[in-house]
């Protein structure tokens, strides 16, 4: 089975978190000084850091917490759930979706039984988008709203199988901030667990910064014949790997799985 994340959604063109944090910044800013935001691009380093003293000044986040994705959707939107989920909706919106290579193979390999099971923190279409340009078929995802259904799903073995774990943009329970991030889907998360169990894995274009997530890892890790298959983590680079995620291969390696670390460039 498959584990991916932003890197995934990124290499189609889409904005990755801290991409959204840096959007979400400017526009308070332009808002709250009177600026025309079309003048202010977050490319420019010197309008990065002016945006970003603005920020200190007011005793703001700092730069690179953990707190800031959900600090600034907080500020922007407040209780405005409606307003949030339009903003997401028209920066992961499917015409923006720029496939690459990679993303049809995934879905090539899902279609001929090969990847069964793929799992994603995204909340975008990406992986929808490329299964349905290679098959001309659309597949199912469980989220949110479906997702008691994941387990019987692979116990059914009714393959390929796509869930999102921390829920999808489309719908009203958006699960993309840190105080709901605390807690993945409980139906999901048993369908990870059991998955874990009777397939390796490979884990792309995710950073491993999500405690929940690794939790999750950490528990499927202590199941009896966890990844049986081995864990890869892909990373372009290993000397910009989260410590969380050694410290994870090592747990997982002591609790008897074969599980490495893969450099891809």
């Amino acid at each position: 089975m498959w584990f991916l994340g932003a890197g995934t959604s990124r290499s189609a063109g889409l904005p990755s978190a801290n991409d959204i944090i840096w959007d979400l910044k400017r526009r308070y800013y332009c808002l709250e000084e009177n600026q025309d935001i079309h003048s202010h691009d977050i490319n420019n380093r010197a309008i990065k850091g002016k945006i970003q003293s603005y920020m200190n000044t007011h005793g703001f986040p700092q730069l690179g917490s953990p707190e800031e994705y959900s600090f600034y959707f907080d500020l922007m939107f407040k209780d405005d759930v409606q307003a949030q989920q339009k903003y997401i909706c028209n920066l992961l919106a499917k015409d923006k979706i720029s496939l690459t290579i990679g993303h049809r193979v995934l879905a090539a390999l899902m279609a001929i039984d090969q990847s069964k099971v793929v799992f994603t923190t995204n909340f975008d279409e990406v992986i929808e988008t490329a299964y349905s340009a290679v098959t001309g078929k659309n597949i199912s995802c469980f989220h949110l709203e479906g997702s008691y259904a994941a387990l019987d799903a692979l116990n059914a073995e009714r393959f390929p199988l796509y869930a999102k774990v921390h829920g999808d943009f489309r719908y009203r329970n958006i699960k993309n901030l840190t105080e709901d991030l605390r807690h993945n889907d409980e139906e999901i998360q048993k369908c990870f667990l059991a998955s874990a169990t009777r397939f390796g894995l490979i884990v792309s274009g995710y950073s491993g910064r999500d405690d929940n997530v690794l939790s999750m890892f950490r528990t499927a890790g202590q199941q009896n014949n966890a990844f049986s298959n081995g864990l890869f983590w892909t990373v372009p680079k290993v000397s910009d790997v989260d410590p969380r995620v050694f410290e994870f291969i090592k747990f997982a390696s002591e609790n008897g799985v074969y599980a490495r670390l893969v450099e891809t460039g």
